[in-house]
């Protein structure tokens, strides 16, 4: 997921989003405290833009939060599944034919090796250990991890 806020480094995220909050209770505070005794209407005013701005910021900060979880989950899923490519590939985070493979289409984006131009080449992604790896509705998940 690419937002605006994943060029950010996560530490940083981290940071802002506790100086978001710390702000937040800050003006709940400010606002919970103008609203104790007896006070004229203008510091209630005062007290209810102070409780809004605290309601504001507490949402921008949970939305920096949320931001940071969801670029940590995508990061663990993208090491999940390079360790399991590699698991399977003995290191080799390619298939291991010797071709370079669009991911999104399952087809051959270089030239073959056989003659330099892909002419003579009878490769197929679909005798390829990545192709292998693709869910299948004829065969249970336990026979294509075998």
């Amino acid at each position: 997921m690419n937002s605006a806020l994943s060029g950010i480094p996560v530490d940083r995220r981290r940071r802002l989003a506790a100086t978001l909050g710390l702000f937040a209770v800050l003006f709940v505070t400010v606002g919970t405290v103008a609203l104790t005794g007896t006070t004229p209407g203008v510091v209630r005013v005062f007290s209810a833009v102070a409780l809004a701005i605290a309601a504001v910021v507490a949402l921008a900060a949970w939305g920096v939060a949320h931001s940071i979880k969801l670029d940590v989950a995508e990061q663990r899923l993208d090491a999940a599944i390079e360790a399991a490519v590699n698991e399977r590939n003995g290191g080799d985070l390619a298939c291991g034919c010797g071709h370079d493979h669009d991911a999104a289409e399952m087809h051959v984006t270089d030239v073959c090796a056989h003659d330099g131009s892909g002419t003579d080449c009878t490769h197929s992604c679909d005798t390829c250990v990545l192709a292998s790896m693709r869910p299948s509705p004829s065969r249970s998940r336990s026979e294509r991890l075998a």
